[in-house]
């Protein structure tokens, strides 16, 4: 296990190296930023006398409509009620973290089926290192783009006087490890199956299921479809990283300190178990494609 770890290492290394050429994760960046950047500045704009006005701009009218209309007053209200960083930091690394999970997973697949993998297995390397090398360069791209993005809108904040809010803090670890387990469920996906399109497909697929779960919950609809809803939660709220994401938040907003430890530790745990699940099911298969 140590020689995996030792290799994984040397692979990640020279696979973030490569992404930091690549500039697919610098265009990604500078998109999640500049769209922060817009939401900030569109807040700013809507303060007014009484405070937080939505209709005073047409970015933050349109947002708030939209989410008042699918979530209710209640959740609009609580999101912004600590500013607008909150909303924007995760419409900042959403960009990031989707091109960082597509990428890995399209890439794991298709070196898999071109016997690239194959080929580094013949030497001091294996399956897990493969698999380490490549979760460990998505985990340091996505704190690396965390770290910028907090960086700007902490630089932001103190040019419009505004906090940041405590609040902001949890959500980068929320983030940092939300996103550490979609990277995970792409591996697995890029085992699972042969082709990169299958295995990009899979993953998309898995994410709106998880997505759609996850807004049901908040979502104002009919009974029927809040017991379907509620229904579907149940089997797989233990899978979906957005309901440990939940805990989280909703430990912050109660003060338990204990809650928002435990959606740390189980999104973490999350991750360390389909990372296993993705070593054990490629030692089982082989690399081979």
């Amino acid at each position: 296990m140590k020689a995996s770890i030792r290799s994984g290492l040397v692979i990640g290394w020279r696979q973030l190296f490569e992404s930091l050429l690549s500039p697919g994760f610098y265009i990604m960046l500078s998109v999640g930023l500049a769209l922060g950047s817009v939401l900030v500045a569109g807040f700013t704009g809507s303060i007014g006398s009484s405070g937080f006005d939505p209709q005073a701009s047409p970015l933050y009218d349109l947002i708030s409509r939209s989410l008042s209309g699918a979530f209710g007053s209640t959740f609009v209200e609580k999101l912004f009620a600590e500013g607008p960083f909150l909303f924007a930091l995760v419409a900042a690394f959403l960009p990031v973290s989707v091109y960082l999970a597509i990428a890995s997973v399209f890439r794991f697949a298709q070196e898999r089926s071109a016997g690239a993998v194959e080929l580094l297995v013949y030497g001091p390397a294996d399956g897990t290192s493969y698999i380490l090398a490549a979760f460990l360069k998505d985990l340091i791209l996505s704190a690396v783009s965390l770290a910028f993005i907090a960086a700007a809108f902490a630089v932001e904040a103190a040019l419009t006087n505004l906090l940041l809010g405590p609040l902001f803090l949890w959500a980068l670890a929320a983030l940092f490890l939300l996103s550490a387990s979609f990277f995970a469920y792409g591996l697995l996906c890029s085992i699972v199956v042969v082709s990169s399109s299958s295995a990009i497909a899979l993953f998309l697929g898995i994410s709106l299921v998880f997505s759609l779960v996850f807004a049901g919950s908040f979502t104002i609809v009919g009974a029927p479809v809040r017991t379907l809803s509620s229904t579907a939660a149940a089997f797989l709220s233990w899978i979906s990283p957005f309901f440990y994401a939940g805990m989280i938040f909703r430990g912050v907003q109660a003060g338990s300190q204990g809650a928002v430890l435990a959606g740390l530790l189980l999104l973490a745990f999350l991750s360390a178990l389909l990372v296993l699940a993705g070593r054990l099911i490629i030692d089982a298969k082989g690399v081979r494609a």
